[in-house]
């Protein structure tokens, strides 16, 4: 089993990008506030299906 590291997860920090996503069909693992600055993201496992739309919403 592949152990998952930081660089298997998308942090999504806009709230636009995420309502983005998740009209896409895509939904977040979880929604919290960063500990560093107290900002909102929500985290999203990476795939191929989730860059491509990540492409196309800054196209």
């Amino acid at each position: 089993m592949k152990q998952l590291s930081d660089k298997d997860f998308f942090f999504c920090y806009k709230k636009s990008m995420s309502c983005y996503l998740r009209d896409q069909g895509f939904h977040y693992i979880f929604k919290a506030k960063s500990i560093k600055n107290g900002e909102t993201f929500t985290l999203y496992q990476k795939s191929s299906q989730l860059q491509q739309a990540l492409d196309e919403y800054g196209a």
